[in-house]
């Protein structure tokens, strides 16, 4: 796979390169570069090559605008401008790496073009600071310990906004980037719904195509092996449950994406669990998507 950070870093912070305004217009050029070198590639390439080369592409510019700190405010998606040298150079690096070998074409079928209104909020949950003794060396808090339906203090990057993500896919797919701790929902318009996740053992190893097979609002949980001897009792769906305010059963009968009780996981790696959402993420999810709506996992 392509370096693409540090091709576009070095673009970006040549001398003589530009603002944020600049660096945009040389982030689409890279986006319309790869599509369009890629889409060439014979024989065409698998959907999960298609999905994690677009992927490091995008997580590649978020890391290198987090690290300049963009402001929410200039996040906003701009017009291509004109790319000065540095520009040019990014995109022979890119150009030269993907002629070695690269992915990305795919066409699917056509999903709904606009996400249905949202029908439910996550009740405004008010819960007292959590006991040291419940929360694990994760950060992760133990079953029936509410930490609030989302994290007040939660980083920029991970909090749920629209950004701009260049795809064949087509809207109302879902892409997991665990490497990255985000969940992508497309939408029209080179658009994405982005969220942030944090990644349990139970899926660390999950990839390729998955589809929803079931939706439950406020699921029942039930503990695994490993916390039978601390907590032996399923627990009703509520504040506090572990699976959070929603969840979407995948169609491998294991996998699953749910909400959680402890919001500042997102982000990193835990021990238990799937893919988890803030409950406020998970609910907003919830109402986009459908039985049947495909899920891709790299």
């Amino acid at each position: 796979m392509v370096d693409y950070y540090s091709a576009l870093l070095h673009a970006v912070t040549a001398p003589g390169a530009g603002d944020a305004r600049w660096r945009r217009g040389v982030y689409d050029r890279a986006r319309q570069m790869l599509a369009s070198r890629l889409r060439a590639l014979r024989p065409q390439p698998s959907l999960n090559e298609i999905s994690a080369e677009e992927a490091a592409l995008e997580a590649a510019i978020e890391r290198i605008e987090a690290e300049m700190a963009w402001t929410e405010d200039e996040a906003a998606i701009a017009e291509p401008s004109r790319l000065g040298r540095a520009g040019w150079i990014v995109m022979a690096i890119v150009a030269a790496a993907l002629g070695a070998g690269g992915y990305i074409f795919w066409t699917g079928t056509s999903h709904q073009a606009e996400p249905p209104a949202l029908k439910r909020e996550v009740q405004n949950l008010t819960a007292p600071p959590p006991r040291p003794s419940t929360i694990a060396k994760d950060g992760d808090l133990a079953p029936g310990v509410d930490g609030g339906s989302s994290d007040p203090d939660q980083p920029y990057v991970f909090r749920r906004q629209p950004t701009f993500y260049r795809t064949l896919l087509p809207p109302g797919t879902i892409v997991v980037d665990k490497l990255q701790h985000f969940l992508y929902l497309i939408q029209p318009n080179n658009v994405a719904l982005r969220y942030g996740i944090a990644l349990g053992d139970q899926c660390k190893d999950l990839a390729g195509l998955r589809h929803i097979a079931s939706m439950t609002e406020w699921p029942s949980w039930q503990p695994p092996p490993d916390l039978l001897k601390r907590n032996p009792s399923p627990m009703p769906g509520g504040p506090g449950n572990p699976l959070g305010a929603r969840l979407l059963q995948l169609d491998d009968s294991s996998s699953r994406i749910h909400g959680t009780n402890a919001p500042k996981t997102i982000g990193n790696a835990v021990a238990f669990g799937c893919i988890r959402l803030v409950n406020d993420d998970i609910v907003d999810l919830y109402s986009r998507v459908q039985l049947r709506t495909p899920i891709v996992v790299n």
